[in-house]
């Protein structure tokens, strides 16, 4: 063969490569419609079919409420129920335990004080019980189902509620805490995000920094079972601020963070200091090493929220891209490869202000689904929640 044919095929190939790697269209898309404000924040493959959503409502005349939205894999909504209470609600994460209930985290807010709120719903939606969980010193971030319909939380907890540390508890079917733990108990620092492993240890990824300090940066930690660090991988990014926002397994057994990183335009320890967005990606060993850490710095700002590892060994980002200049600004996919590589990605349209991919988990059929617009402030006079269902890539 000679050297034309050689570049012949290999540009064929590559050309099929990256064909085949481009992020499709999506099956099917359902957006709320409600007036004014209310979004959604997490979604998970419902054990009964389908895919259930959490997300949060503005009631006229009251204020948000926790909502919990049921869709078939057709996206047609099943049901929809709302749970409040006489003050605000902001809905964070949804888990299914193994008798198919839900328990959904979040925020309440007694006199502006805020509150961590769980609550457990059978599989149709009727409420079973909600705790509140400490008082304004506790903050919850991220939940993960266990065995025996227990499940386990992460955020931050302090006596003060100036200097939180990195804090994990279990809980059983009734919400009370089996197991608590706390970590770099001299620092201050939040748990993002969790995940199981498959020989009983979890994983978490946090945000940890010096008491009164702007700067802070990214803190893996792998737990045993019993609630103790077996390791500590400090990813430090000096003169910055990082929000690690998902942890997630690779298949060669490590680990992958995606968050935020900004850079101060000024003096950091300003007190209203100005950054510049970048999405933060990070690889770990299942040993603690850092492998790489990379920063996908465009024209204007860019973020991920969550990512999930997809049949072929790559990964999908989901978060949002503002291009000032160009005007591409909204919801974003990146396809990546294990090394943060860039494969391909979508700007998903934009619906208003401050509209981003919040959540996205792979399907049983191969898909993918995807969730927005993400916590939206109450004083948005229009936000809508949306669910996008993609087919394999």
């Amino acid at each position: 063969m000679n050297c034309k044919s050689i570049i012949a095929v290999t540009t064929h190939l590559l050309i099929a490569l990256c064909l085949s790697a481009q992020i499709p269209d999506p099956q099917w898309n359902k957006q709320s419609g409600v007036g004014g404000c209310d979004f959604y924040t997490d979604v998970i493959e419902d054990a009964n079919g389908g895919y259930t959503v959490c997300g949060a409502v503005h009631i006229a005349g009251q204020s948000l409420d926790f909502q919990l939205i049921r869709f078939a894999e057709n996206g047609d909504t099943l049901w929809t129920k709302t749970i409040g209470t006489e003050s605000k609600e902001i809905p964070k994460r949804l888990t299914q335990l193994s008798d198919k209930s839900y328990v959904l985290i979040g925020t309440s807010y007694e006199e502006n004080t805020p509150v961590c709120l769980l609550i457990r719903l059978d599989e149709k939606g009727e409420e079973l019980w909600r705790k509140k969980l400490g008082n304004n010193s506790l903050a919850v971030e991220d939940i993960i189902s266990l065995q025996e319909k227990s499940f386990a939380i992460v955020g931050s907890k302090s006596q003060d509620s100036v200097h939180p540390h990195i804090w994990m508890a279990t809980l059983n079917e009734q919400g009370e805490i089996t197991l608590e733990s706390s970590f770099m108990t001299d620092m201050s620092g939040c748990a993002r995000s969790i995940k199981k492993l498959p020989d009983g240890d979890f994983v978490m990824a946090a945000q940890v920094s010096q008491p009164g300090k702007n700067n802070c940066d990214i803190l893996a930690i792998r737990i045993s079972c019993q609630g103790k660090a077996k390791w500590y991988s400090w990813i430090k990014t000096p003169d910055q601020k990082v929000w690690p926002e998902c942890i997630c397994c690779a298949p060669d057994s490590c680990f992958m963070i995606v968050g935020w990183n900004g850079k101060c335009l000024g003096d950091i320890h300003a007190a209203d200091p100005i950054f510049d967005f970048d999405l933060v990606l990070n690889k770990i060993s299942c040993s603690g090493e850092i492998l790489w850490t990379k920063s996908i710095d465009r024209e204007g700002s860019e973020g991920g929220n969550a990512l999930t590892i997809r049949p072929d060994g790559t990964f999908i980002v989901a978060g949002i891209k503002a291009t000032s200049f160009l005007g591409k600004v909204g919801p974003w996919l990146l396809n990546i490869d294990t090394n943060g590589n860039e494969i391909s990605e979508s700007l998903l349209r934009l619906r208003f202000n401050n509209d981003h991919a919040s959540r996205i988990i792979n399907t049983a059929d191969g898909g993918f689904v995807v969730v927005g617009p993400g916590i939206q402030e109450e004083t948005n006079s229009r936000s809508d929640g949306w669910i996008l269902k993609f087919g394999g890539l």
